[in-house]
């Protein structure tokens, strides 16, 4: 059996048995979203799926009761709307109209998420999230912002610095603090340290997952000594905040790549945040453990959604209106236990 099989079968006896959570969480019943032909919705349904069925955020967006009003482009009341619907609804398939043009007035400036163009669902995702901290955070910037009700920087924002140490000479480069969202690596680089961590371990371990996150993002990350003593450097990214949930984005060198089933058997159901980075500075970071919860997929010009619903513990499959069960899937955002 190769080490990708094997360490995929290594995640607690698969995916259901890895991610059991403390609680039931009482959701309504899973709905679709509309995407009538020329509309090309799909991106923003699968951010929109995941934004509802991550327990965490649902409940904390629920809370929110206030906020900065930009009327017919105000994001926060497109997404409260849908949210009621996602609740309260009998139908089994909603419109996700009034959130598409909400979010197509608010970037009609940049060129972005305008209606009838397909767009990127990571994307979409994460400037979402920025728009909810606009609308909440009176104007504070987003790369400060310590706001306690800011959801998107108290449960998902990665507080970070990079920084290059010269073994050699010993010559150290000035800190870079930046926050991000989603934390973006490439596929080729992942696949390509999956064989060199194949060939120097014996047998995979539980912490293999986050060392391989770890080694593919820093892969291409290479910068000169900053006494300039002629060493090549690799950017060490220093952790110093616990975020309850960490989305991982993976990033397709092509639109032809052969390499999803590598992909696919090097991803694993476990990530522990000390493993994911150079190093972690906060205490509940260090001991944290995350399990896989969700992923969008991108297939054929499309995009479509898999999510574990805690309610009913199952895996369930989102294509727009269709919605379904599913025996396992394999998901790229974590959540924490």
């Amino acid at each position: 059996m190769s080490w990708k099989r094997n360490y995929f079968a290594s995640g607690s006896g698969g995916l259901h048995g890895a991610f059991t959570p403390r609680t039931m969480t009482s959701i309504a019943p899973s709905k679709g979203l509309s995407n009538e032909p020329g509309q090309n919705s799909c991106f923003l349904n699968s951010a929109l799926q995941v934004l509802w069925h991550l327990d965490i955020f649902r409940r904390s967006f629920r809370q929110l009761t206030t906020h900065k009003c930009m009327e017919d482009s105000c994001i926060f009341c497109a997404l409260k709307s849908i949210f009621a619907q996602f609740q309260f609804s009998s139908e089994k398939v909603l419109p996700s109209d009034a959130l598409r043009c909400a979010l197509a007035k608010t970037f009609q400036d940049k060129q972005r998420f305008q209606l009838g163009i397909m767009d990127d669902a990571a994307e979409c995702f994460e400037n979402l999230l920025m728009r909810i901290h606009f609308h909440i955070s009176d104007e504070t910037r987003e790369d400060i912002c310590t706001a306690k009700h800011c959801i998107p920087h108290q449960k998902f924002a990665m507080t970070l610095f990079e920084q290059c140490v010269c073994n050699s000479c010993g010559a150290t480069s000035d800190p870079l603090p930046f926050i991000q969202m989603v934390h973006y690596i490439s596929t080729t680089s992942l696949c390509n340290q999956a064989v060199k961590m194949l060939e120097c371990q014996e047998k995979p371990t539980p912490d293999m997952f986050g060392e391989l996150l770890r080694n593919a993002s820093t892969m291409g990350d290479l910068r000169n000594c900053p006494s300039n003593c002629g060493e090549v450097l690799r950017i060490r990214r220093v952790l110093m905040n616990s975020p309850e949930i960490i989305s991982i984005g993976l990033v397709w060198d092509s639109d032809h790549s052969d390499l999803a089933e590598d992909v696919i058997h090097s991803l694993g159901t476990c990530l522990r945040l000390g493993d994911l980075f150079y190093r972690v500075t906060d205490e509940r970071a260090k001991q944290s453990e995350l399990y896989l919860v969700g992923m969008v997929c991108y297939y054929g010009k499309h995009y479509s959604t898999f999510f574990f619903q805690t309610k009913i513990r199952k895996w369930m499959y989102f294509d727009d209106a269709h919605v379904k069960e599913v025996p396992i899937a394999i998901q790229i955002r974590w959540t924490r236990r």
